[in-house]
């Protein structure tokens, strides 16, 4: 029963991070690949993109003008994750803790991908 459960919510998890996924294309339109929008600066013009579990960081004139009309009219509101969780007390030490997650049967570094909507606190203790 735990390991359906398990399976089932791995998938889960699986087809949402994808459903996020966006295929970006170089300005020559040579080049293309599929990531994730983390964040964007309009001031600054920088793009950070998230490619196999890694952030991208680039200008924006570097994207097709698909790519730029998606950052202006539908991404503008992007925003770091490490950001907005920073701007509460529990998020603050959430990001300057060292993140894992588990594939496989190994940890490996992770990095939020989107700001924590609520926190789940494990206290114990022992007299």
């Amino acid at each position: 029963m735990k390991k359906c459960f398990l399976i089932s919510a791995i998938a889960a998890l699986i087809l949402v991070s994808s459903a996020e996924a966006r295929t970006w294309t170089s300005s020559d339109g040579a080049k293309s690949f599929e990531g994730t929008l983390r964040s964007y600066n309009a001031e600054t013009g920088i793009v950070t993109v998230v490619v196999n579990g890694r952030p991208l960081s680039f200008e924006k004139t570097m994207l097709s003008a698909d790519d730029i009309s998606f950052l202006e009219e539908e991404a503008v509101e992007a925003v770091d994750p490490a950001e907005a969780a920073a701007e509460t007390v529990v998020g603050a030490q959430v990001v300057k803790a060292r993140l894992n997650r588990l594939e496989g049967d190994r940890y490996k570094k992770a990095e939020l991908d989107k700001a924590p909507e609520y926190y789940i606190l494990y206290y114990s203790a022992s007299w």
